[in-house]
């Protein structure tokens, strides 16, 4: 028969384990840097360590014999309870993640039954969910920058050519799909003629890491054949050595050029026959083109191709007058515009020129374009000064002919009708008048000298 006082150290000795054990597990839960809570079948807490204290502000003694649902009624609504439900009811094991809206935070959740209940571990990932989020964003920004480019882009396989994604701008630029555009290389969208460029560019200008630009020539799906402006860098794409690409259409700015090309060719063909400096002002872009006589004429080779430029070398004198009329010939609509001015050579002197001018408009009756050509009639001008000095100096002798020699002359004629008078028969009476004739022609011959002296300079 056991001894009662038997019986009673086996049960303290249990209860010691017990305790044991159990302090055991709390040491252990404790030591947790995860949350961690312990619910009955009845959900009501068991257990809530210090760092589920923590994570959810809530003291283990204002939880610990509660029932969870009544403390967080709000969860309800969420993942928890329909998954915590799943885990008690099914008896498996649960993993999700929420946010928990009291606390501010995203949160890890495992779940799975243990003994008569449910065992929580928890842990906060807002940290990592919000460098998830803000990847996400990246990418999607990166995409976005990507594919809405108005710029046609693609990304190339270092090694075998091949596209690896295009945007849409490529798509529509080039008329191939995108499914298309992943059966092709870089090869595939050159004329033929230009294959041997592309090789050459690959095995000698492009370098790992390097930003590149060329100038080159693609050809659409359609046959066209256009003119580019490639620009590329290295990028690592899906764990591939890449190239993004960057294409810009030139072709019409290219063949804007070349058609602003043959226009100054005509316009030095027509110089050649003329003589002048023609120049063409686009007024919507403010370019100023210029043929050869610029520099023929004026010496100017460096020119700035605006109309500040031209507003610069025009005499400062005169820069209101040209300013009013050209103003005026577009505030009035009139075609045409003559008018001289000064203009600065480039050694700093000025020739007077002659512009002819015509002034283009559009559709709209607004105006677009004005063409005008130089002379250079500074020739002229020193010839019509000469003149003018030459008829001023006529003038002159004219003025003398008919004043200074007519008066000694008048004088003379008079003394003589003096001297047919009786009175004069006398010595005395005579001398005088010879004198008073000697004087009067003494004067007329000074006034003939001068006169020959300014025919002289004629």
């Amino acid at each position: 028969m056991t001894n009662p006082d038997q019986h009673s150290l086996v049960g303290a000795d249990c209860a010691r384990q017990l305790q044991l054990y159990q302090q055991k597990i709390a040491s252990i839960l404790e030591s947790f840097t995860d949350a961690f809570f312990e619910v009955d079948k009845n959900w009501t807490v068991t257990y809530w360590n210090r760092e589920a204290e923590r994570l959810l502000a809530m003291p283990r003694q204002e939880i610990v014999g509660r029932d969870l649902w009544h403390v967080y009624e709000d969860a309800t609504a969420l993942k928890f309870y329909s998954e915590f439900q799943q885990a008690m009811e099914g008896n498996v094991a649960v993993r999700f993640t929420e946010y928990f809206e009291p606390r501010g935070i995203w949160v890890d959740v495992a779940a799975f039954p243990s003994g008569e209940g449910l065992s929580v571990y928890f842990k906060d990932i807002t940290e990592g969910k919000q460098a998830r989020n803000l990847l996400e964003l990246e990418k999607q920004k990166y995409h976005d920058l990507f594919n809405l480019s108005p710029l046609p882009q693609w990304v190339y396989d270092v090694q075998t050519l091949a596209f690896l994604q295009v945007n849409e701008a490529a798509i529509t630029q080039y008329g191939y799909s995108r499914a298309e555009f992943m059966t092709m290389t870089i090869r595939d969208i050159r004329p033929e003629e230009e294959l041997d460029v592309l090789d050459n560019i690959i095995a000698h200008s492009i370098r790992t890491g390097e930003y590149n630009q060329f100038a080159v020539k693609h050809r659409k799906k359609n046959g066209e054949v256009i003119f580019v402006q490639v620009e590329g860098n290295t990028v690592t794409f899906e764990g591939r050595n890449a190239r993004l690409v960057l294409a810009i259409d030139q072709t019409e700015k290219i063949m804007a050029r070349r058609e602003l090309e043959l226009s100054l060719n005509r316009y030095d063909i027509v110089s050649q026959a003329t003589s002048d400096a023609i120049w063409d002002w686009d007024l919507q872009s403010g370019l100023m083109t210029w043929n050869k006589g610029i520099c023929g004429i004026f010496g100017h080779e460096d020119v700035d191709f605006n109309f500040n430029w031209w507003e610069s070398n025009v005499h400062p004198e005169d820069l209101a007058r040209v300013r009013r009329q050209f103003d005026g010939l577009v505030a009035n609509r009139n075609s045409r515009l003559q008018i001289e001015y000064r203009f600065r050579c480039s050694d700093g002197v000025y020739k007077t020129v002659l512009d002819r001018s015509f002034i283009l408009f559009d559709a709209g009756g607004r105006a677009v374009r004005i063409i005008g050509s130089m002379q250079d009639i500074s020739g002229r001008i020193k010839d019509m000064q000469a003149i003018e000095a030459q008829n001023n100096r006529l003038r002159e002798i004219s003025w003398l002919q008919s004043h200074k020699v007519r008066a000694p002359l008048a004088r003379i004629m008079g003394l003589v009708e003096l001297m047919n008078i009786e009175d004069t028969e006398s010595v005395a009476a005579i001398k005088e008048l010879a004198g008073l004739i000697r004087d009067s022609a003494s004067d007329l011959d000074d006034v003939i000298k001068e006169i020959s002296d300014k025919s002289k300079m004629l």
